[in-house]
């Protein structure tokens, strides 16, 4: 084929990244790239090789093209990001070959999720008068990723509209 003899005197080109990832609770997160062209793809993390039988990697045609990529996915777990002791945080990324050398993807890092219970700023009460509007302000929970706080304004019968707006202020 044309196309294929065309791809593979170039370097690899990533189609798709590893992107940063928030492990929820004992959930591992995956990790995906694609590349094309690409004779082999692999993961490595925290600067080490991730050992292939830890790898789910698939060769496809793109059906506009005819041209193939290969796509590779791995699992992180908690455990793997809690026992990373590191100067940044836990990171990864592709590596592909091609006839003509190596592309490598973008770090991906992958964190733990938490929210504190408290907000650091509770919304005060106070009283409004009937049909009346309120501002509460309040700075949210400690978190990883940050917390955003969402307005949420309702109007039942004759109670007033309430607005949630973050404190930005230390």
């Amino acid at each position: 084929m044309m196309g294929e003899a065309l791809q593979s005197g170039t370097l690899p080109r990533f189609l798709q990244e590893p992107d940063d990832a928030y492990i929820l609770k004992s959930h591992p997160i995956q990790l995906r790239c694609r590349a094309q062209p690409a004779l082999q793809i692999f993961f490595k993390c925290n600067g080490e090789w991730v050992h292939q039988s830890q790898h789910l990697a698939q060769e496809h045609t793109d059906l506009g093209t005819g041209m193939k990529f290969r796509e590779v996915l791995i699992n992180v777990s908690r455990q793997q990001v809690e026992d990373f002791h590191g100067p940044e945080d836990y990171w990864c990324l592709c590596v592909a070959w091609s006839h003509l050398g190596t592309s490598k993807s973008r770090k991906a890092s992958v964190r733990i999720a938490y929210l504190r219970k408290n907000f650091e700023q509770d919304p005060q009460g106070t009283e409004v008068p009937l049909k009346g509007m309120i501002v509460l302000h309040c700075r949210p929970p400690e978190g990883v990723p940050l917390a955003e706080l969402k307005g949420s304004g309702f109007d039942v019968g004759n109670l007033p509209l309430i607005a949630l707006v973050r404190d930005t202020k230390p």
